[in-house]
């Protein structure tokens, strides 16, 4: 085994773990290395981007590896494991539906099923929108801190009055949706539509895809939003359960 690569992947991995970038010292005293060989480590993340150097000196990962990992996502089957069941709740919701990843800095759809309505949110398979302002993309985010981090290092675009732009709000607005387990966009995209999502787990790891509902307000009452919300928080598990997430106490 290659002792180099080993120290390296290592220290990718417990990089991409950390909720907070990091200095060569800590990164030093982490693996009991030499500052000078904690430096090499991620100066050769550096040069492959998988790893930025911030302005104050330390480091945090890039998106290639979510990108990477997004390009064998793809390739898993989790997608028509969720079909029928997105299936299912557009027919007792009659609203559109969908599921949904991030890729790069925007949230992706990959399966999108319309409303029976003849006014409705049109979304598209391959379709994209902003994570900070969508139910499906604050969910997300919130699932996967590193990538939050990424993202909220650069100015956020407002769409409506509700949108949220200052870093500092977005990052407690996640900590919410994380903490409920569930997120509900209100008009922070577009104007007049409000939708609910939650999150899909893997046996491997947390948030990889979400499970979300939109619709137009003037529809969608308060106690019809709950009951969304609780739809889609049911399949969402459901849909976890089946890709071998166990949920620990």
């Amino acid at each position: 085994m290659d002792k180099t690569a080993v120290k390296l992947l290592r220290a990718f991995e417990y990089m991409c773990r950390e909720e907070r970038p990091l200095g060569v010292s800590a990164l030093a005293e982490e693996f009991e290395l030499t500052k000078s060989n904690a430096h090499r480590i991620l100066r050769t993340l550096v040069s492959m981007d998988y790893v930025s150097q911030l302005e104050n000196g330390e480091y945090m990962p890039t998106l290639k590896a979510w990108e990477l990992g997004t390009l064998v996502l793809n390739r898993l089957d989790f997608v028509q494991t969720a079909r029928p069941h997105l299936r299912k709740l557009n027919t007792d919701t009659g609203e559109s539906v969908y599921l949904a990843t991030l890729k790069s800095t925007a949230v992706v759809y990959l399966d999108v099923l319309e409303s029976r309505y003849p006014i409705r949110i049109n979304a598209t398979i391959g379709g994209s929108g902003p994570p900070h302002c969508s139910a499906s993309g604050k969910l997300l985010l919130a699932y996967n801190p590193a990538v939050a981090a990424n993202y909220l290092a650069k100015p956020l675009r407002k769409y409506t009055a509700k949108t949220l732009v200052k870093p500092a709000e977005v990052q407690r607005m996640l900590e919410s949706v994380r903490r409920a387990g569930y997120s509900v966009n209100d008009g922070e995209w577009v104007e007049g539509v409000c939708g609910v999502a939650a999150p899909v787990h893997s046996s491997h790891r947390l948030g990889i895809a979400a499970i979300g509902i939109t619709a137009l307000k003037e529809r969608t009452s308060r106690q019809v939003l709950k009951q969304f919300t609780t739809l889609v928080r049911e399949v969402a598990q459901r849909v976890s359960r089946e890709l071998g997430y166990r949920e620990t106490a």
